[in-house]
């Protein structure tokens, strides 16, 4: 009887401890499936942002230097993915795609743009933004360089300085074009102000302002024959003189308007 006993009670032991072990393996498999989903809505949302960001910039990109960081990001986010999503196969897609859209060239810079509407030029500054604090986020993370970091910075505030010309800029070339010369010569002073009062240094911003200059020497060029072969030219010339003066100081006092 006393054996019966000490044998129920050694499997009863047994069938505590099996239920124990299976227990823990299923807890520890649970909390390995959890972790694995945390970090698989990690990683997704991860790379979805990365992609955003690098979608937001595309129309207005005309250099790939803060693209280029955000590929690399995505990428490696996209390839780390691979390990925990049930669909390996869509994630290659991705990456394929992204590693082809990555060798396209950026966007040509076009002096004579589109006029952005209020709500575009606050989408891209809001883009910008968000762009700049990832940049920042990654400066920190030690993913870049602080130089980098800077070169960056500097070609997103380009864009920034950009999207506020764009309504002089449209204004001005649609004024030459009619042939309205006071009011194009007055926008592109406008924006020539804007353009040296600016310490942005960006191939870009030196060809905005070569065509700005271009377009300004078109516009008085008729004005100086004038000046030759007028029987005063003295007096003409002072006219002109007055004239921009008093341009230039109406300009400087102009602020850039988003309307």
């Amino acid at each position: 009887m006393a054996t019966l006993q000490i044998l129920t009670i050694v499997i009863l032991f047994i069938i505590v401890l099996v239920s124990v072990v299976v227990g823990s393996r299923a807890h520890q498999k649970e909390l390995e499936l959890k972790e694995r989903r945390l970090k698989l809505l990690q990683l997704k949302n991860r790379a979805d942002r990365m992609e955003q960001h690098i979608i937001g910039l595309r129309s207005i990109n005309t250099d790939m230097i803060v693209s280029d960081v955000f590929y690399d990001f995505y990428l490696e986010n996209l390839r780390e993915l691979i390990s925990y999503t049930d669909d390996p196969e869509k994630i290659e897609q991705r990456i394929a795609k992204a590693e082809a859209e990555r060798e396209e060239a950026p966007a040509h810079m076009n002096v004579e743009p589109d006029e952005m509407s209020f709500h575009e030029k606050t989408k891209y500054k809001e883009r910008l933004t968000k762009a700049a604090k990832m940049l920042l986020y990654m400066r920190r993370k030690g993913r870049i360089s602080n130089t980098h970091y800077k070169l960056c910075y500097v070609y997103l505030r380009w864009l920034n300085l950009w999207i506020q010309l764009n309504r002089q800029i449209v204004q001005a070339n649609k004024n030459f074009h009619s042939g309205d010369m006071r009011v194009a010569q007055t926008l592109y002073s406008v924006i020539h102000s804007h353009l040296k009062s600016n310490n942005v240094d960006r191939p870009e911003k030196k060809e905005l302002e070569k065509f700005v200059d271009g377009r300004m020497q078109e516009i008085l060029a008729p004005q100086i024959m004038a000046i030759q072969e007028a029987e005063n030219p003295e007096e003409v010339l002072s006219e002109l003189v007055h004239s921009i003066e008093d341009l230039s100081a109406g300009v400087a006092s102009e602020p850039l308007k988003d309307e």
